[in-house]
């Protein structure tokens, strides 16, 4: 039963309405966005001021703790040639190493990005040994 010319209107305007109001009132709170190192360095000006997800390789030979500090690093990522220094003012997880991919959530402040809170990758769980048998399937190895 289809429904009536009128009601199609007036559903389809509050849908519209409905929309248009999140639209505009949520604006970009509480939402992140998610960059890898290279796009952010090339592009550090529209990123000022704002929080946002960065996502690269860590610098060997860049890694440096305070002394005396807990949880008071500065490091280097890097993707594509294109490094961004990093002061982060956390404990380090685990699984970080230089080396290894981390996303950082911070912000640019005076041309370092300032973070506390890391998510380092560990390549070794995702990795297929090498002296594994092709012809078992997954999970039989």
């Amino acid at each position: 039963m289809a429904l009536p010319v009128t009601t199609q209107v007036v559903l389809g305007l509050a849908i519209a309405g409905a929309a248009l109001y999140m639209i505009s009132a949520g604006g970009s709170e509480g939402v992140l966005e998610y960059v890898y190192v290279d796009k952010f360095v090339d592009n550090q000006a529209s990123y000022g001021g704002r929080v946002v997800k960065v996502h690269g390789v860590v610098v060997p030979g860049t890694v440096k703790q305070r002394i005396g500090a807990a949880g008071d690093y500065t490091f280097e990522v890097e993707k594509e040639g294109r490094r961004l220094p990093v002061h982060f003012t956390n404990m380090v997880p685990d699984t970080f190493a230089e080396g290894g991919e981390v996303v950082l959530t911070g912000e640019l402040k005076a041309g370092v990005f300032e973070s506390e809170e890391m998510a380092a990758k560990c390549p070794s769980k995702y990795e297929e040994q090498a002296s594994a048998d092709p012809s078992k399937p997954p999970g039989k190895r």
